[in-house]
């Protein structure tokens, strides 16, 4: 019975495509070099200050979320007025930089989705504080 293979003069140029494939892709692990990948190590430690992190970004957007509830026609009063005491509280609370306060007034105020919804305005002052 006559066996069919391919030749290897045939396999050759898909053989050289694959040790070139593998030599680039060796060559993007240089230990000198940045990587995205972190160090194996110290994952256990990167999971925890995650944790932490998170922890601390929940507390303080759970804090906001009911302060806009609780004030949510007084904000948007402030917000008519250009400012105000109830809008810099939400501000503190959410921990927007004094500096971005006026443009980020500025901003909200021309928002109209923002009127209706307390979740839309908690997540707009989340995403512009630290």
């Amino acid at each position: 019975m006559l066996e069919l293979r391919p030749s290897v003069n045939r396999l050759w140029p898909n053989i050289r495509t694959a040790i070139g494939f593998i030599v680039l892709a060796f060559a993007g692990c240089s230990p000198s070099a940045p990587s995205h990948l972190p160090n194996p190590v110290l994952l256990p430690a990167y999971a925890v200050g995650n944790a932490i992190h998170n922890a601390s970004y929940n507390a303080r957007r759970s804090k906001v979320k009911t302060y806009v509830s609780q004030n949510f026609e007084a904000l948007h009063q402030d917000l008519r007025d250009g400012g105000g005491p109830v809008l810099e509280m939400a501000y503190q609370l959410a921990g927007v930089k004094a500096e971005t306060r006026p443009a980020l007034t500025r901003m909200l105020a021309e928002e109209p989705n923002l009127a209706k919804d307390p979740e839309a305005f908690t997540v707009s002052l989340m995403v512009h504080g630290v």
